[in-house]
C-alpha cells in the first residue's frame, strides 16, 4: 500500500491541480473511466472558512485535473449530508460547491433520488453503480465519536438520507460503528481513489463545532485506509485514535506495511473533542460508574432556531418536542452518539460533562 503526502501553504489552484494530476496520471482505471463521481464532505451549510466541508478550491482543482487527463469522461458531484439532505441546495450554495460545479459544467447529483442499494446489511445509494470511478475528497477533521473523520469515514456519505441514523441506533458503540463504516468502504474500494484536504483542517469539537486550524496537509492513495493510518500518525496520535483504523489493526496491518512518499514536518498538536478524552480506569470500575462518567448533549434554548435537524437525526428518538415547539433531550434515552450535535447549524447544542468525567478524563 502506497500513500502520497505533501505540505502546501494555502488553496493555490494551480499547485493543487498538479497534485491531483501527478497522482491520477498513474491510475490506469481512472484514465479508462467514462463516468466519475467526486464525493466531497458536505456535512452542512457552512462557508469554506469554517473548515467543516471540503474546500471548493480543492474540488475545483480536482475537476480541472480530471478534465485535462480524461476529457471525454462525465463528471458528477454528490454527497448525502445526513438529516440535512432536504436542504441540499442550500448546502451546495453555502459551501461554494454549486459555483464550482456550474463553472465547469459538472452535474450535481442527489443520492436520495436514486433507489437505495442493499448489500448484505448495508444500504448505499445505487448511483455508485452508474460510475466507473469514485474520487473520494475527504476533509481532515476531529470527530466526537470516531476520533477523526478522514477518507474511510467520508464514504459514510454514500448512505442516503436518514439511513445513517439507523447505523447509529444499531451500533451505539463508536468502535462498532466505525467497523461498519469500514465495511461500507470495502463495498466501493475497488473503484475508489482517495484524497484528503487538510490544508485548513478542523480541530476541537469536530466534525462541525470545532475551530479551523491551518495544517497545510494534502494526501492521496488508492487505499483510503492506509492514508488514514498515515495521517493519524502524522498528527501525533496513536493509530487507533481514529476508530476506522481498528479494522486494519485487527488484521495485523500497521504503518510498517505502508510505503510513504513525501514528508510533513512541524504539524501543531490539534485539540480533540472532549468526548474522546481517555478515562484511565480499570474496566470493572468503568462499568460500575458508567452512568456517572458521561458526556451528554444539551440544547441551549436561547440559541436554538427550531430547525428540528437534531430532532430528525436522533436514532433513538431521545429528543422530545415540548408543546410542539421547544426541544428537550431525554438523558435516559440518549446513547451519546452526538448525531444532534453534529448536524446543528446554530451552535445550539452543547456537550455537558459529568463531574466524574471532568475529574478523571485526560
Amino acid at each position: 500500500m502506497k500513500v502520497i503526502i505533501d505540505q502546501v501553504r494555502d488553496y493555490n489552484l494551480e499547485e493543487l491541480k498538479e497534485f491531483f494530476k501527478n497522482f491520477l496520471k498513474e491510475c490506469e482505471f481512472f484514465l479508462k473511466s467514462k463516468s466519475i463521481l467526486l464525493k466531497p464532505n458536505l456535512l452542512q451549510a457552512s462557508p469554506p472558512e469554517k473548515a467543516i466541508t471540503t474546500h471548493p478550491v480543492f474540488i475545483e482543482a480536482c475537476i480541472i485535473a480530471v478534465k485535462e487527463l480524461n476529457p471525454e469522461c462525465s463528471i458528477y458531484i454528490g454527497d448525502s449530508p445526513g438529516a440535512n439532505f432536504i436542504n441540499y441546495e442550500i448546502v451546495l450554495k453555502t459551501t461554494g460547491i454549486m459555483d464550482a460545479a456550474k463553472k465547469y459544467n459538472v452535474e450535481i447529483v442527489k443520492f436520495e433520488k436514486y433507489a437505495p442499494k442493499k448489500i448484505n446489511d448495508f444500504i448505499i445509494t445505487s448511483f455508485v453503480d452508474k460510475v466507473d470511478c469514485i474520487l473520494n475528497l475527504a476533509k481532515l477533521k476531529t470527530h466526537s465519536l470516531t476520533g477523526l473523520t478522514l477518507c474511510v469515514k467520508n464514504l459514510f456519505g454514500l448512505v442516503p438520507g436518514t439511513n445513517k441514523v439507523g447505523y447509529h441506533k444499531k451500533y451505539p458503540d463508536s468502535s462498532k460503528l466505525a467497523e461498519n463504516i469500514y465495511q461500507i468502504y470495502e463495498i466501493v474500494k475497488d473503484k475508489t481513489l482517495s484524497f484528503l484536504d487538510g490544508i485548513l483542517a478542523h480541530e476541537g469539537e469536530g466534525p462541525s463545532r470545532g475551530k479551523p486550524v491551518k495544517l497545510g496537509i494534502v494526501g492521496a492513495s488508492v487505499h483510503a485506509e492506509a492514508l488514514d493510518m498515515v495521517i493519524t500518525n502524522v498528527l501525533g496520535f496513536p493509530v487507533d485514535f481514529c476508530k476506522t483504523n481498528l479494522v486494519l489493526l485487527r488484521k495485523g496491518i500497521n504503518l510498517q506495511d505502508v510505503e510513504i512518499e513525501g514528508k510533513i514536518d512541524n504539524i501543531p498538536k490539534i485539540r480533540v473533542p472532549i468526548s474522546t478524552k481517555v478515562v484511565f480506569l480499570p474496566n470493572w470500575f468503568k462499568r460500575w460508574f458508567a452512568e456517572h462518567i458521561s458526556v451528554k448533549p444539551e440544547i441551549d434554548k436561547n440559541s436554538c432556531i427550531k430547525c428540528f435537524l437534531c430532532y430528525k437525526s436522533c436514532p433513538v428518538n431521545a429528543i422530545n418536542k415540548i408543546d410542539g415547539f421547544f426541544l428537550e433531550i431525554d438523558k435516559d434515552k440518549c446513547i451519546e452518539c452526538f448525531c444532534c450535535y453534529e448536524v446543528c447549524e446554530s451552535d445550539a447544542i452543547n456537550l455537558k460533562r459529568s463531574l466524574l468525567h471532568k475529574v478523571i478524563a485526560k
